[in-house]
């Protein structure tokens, strides 16, 4: 039954059409000369023969490769060792003594050399002690940290003291308070400084450290005159304690 109704004998008769008398797009559809036949698969031929004589298509998801393993890095040299050692001493706030480096190398002088001609070790730096030259790297360690570390390594109270007055005259600038070498890494205790001072005073080395007080509680302060007048110190201290007051 159609969709309207049940035909009439007579009403409509199938006929056969060839492709090129069919219209448009569908002619073309059922045209063999334009769309041929899937190819099929020869009788009696093996399915693994009929897949290899298929002609090439690029694979569009080709198997990831494993990437080749990187080359062993080269082994480091002994200037290379002992830089890792001085920074690894950094990075604990130590600075390294050539003395130090010497109770494990015959040819430390050698060893040093090399390290200073090293590309990979131009961070490591030297600070030159009255006792010792030590070791330390910038990119771990101020400049101004590894020589208090040196100062305070020797133990020699009145060049500490000198030196960091002077670092703060010249940085800053600024006066230094005199419990300031109380705090670390100083550790330096009142009647410590006191006599300290009495030395510095009588040594042609320290001339240049001179006392302040602030007017606002009579602190005392060091400075150096080659590095800031007496006038410019004072105010400096007074208006340091005046903030701390406030505060």
């Amino acid at each position: 039954m159609s969709l309207f109704g049940r035909r009439k004998p007579g009403f409509s008769r199938e006929v056969e059409m060839k492709p090129s008398e069919i219209p448009g797009e569908f002619s073309d559809a059922l045209d063999p000369a334009i769309n041929p036949p899937a190819e099929e698969k020869p009788d009696g031929q093996d399915v693994f023969e009929y897949m290899q004589s298929l002609p090439d298509v690029e694979d569009p998801f080709p198997s990831s490769e494993p990437e080749a393993a990187p080359p062993p890095e080269p082994e480091k040299t002994k200037a290379q060792l002992l830089a890792d050692f001085i920074r690894e001493r950094c990075k604990s706030a130590l600075i390294t003594p050539k003395a130090l480096i010497a109770k494990d190398e015959e040819d430390v002088d050698g060893l040093l050399a090399a390290m200073a001609e090293d590309e990979t070790c131009k961070d490591i730096l030297k600070v030159e002690g009255h006792k010792d030259v030590y070791y330390y790297s910038e990119d771990l360690m101020a400049h101004n940290y590894a020589k208090i570390a040196m100062l305070t390594l020797e133990k020699d109270d009145a060049r500490t003291v000198a030196e960091m007055v002077r670092f703060n005259c010249r940085a800053f600038p600024t006066p230094t308070p005199v419990y300031y070498f109380a705090r670390q890494p100083f550790f330096l205790p009142k009647d410590r400084m006191d006599l300290i001072l009495a030395q510095m005073k009588e040594n042609d080395e320290y001339k240049d450290i001179r006392e302040c007080t602030a007017e606002i509680n009579g602190e005392k302060y060091l400075y150096s005159i080659d590095l800031m007048s007496e006038k410019y110190a004072r105010a400096l201290a007074n208006g340091t304690e005046s903030r701390e007051a406030d505060d």
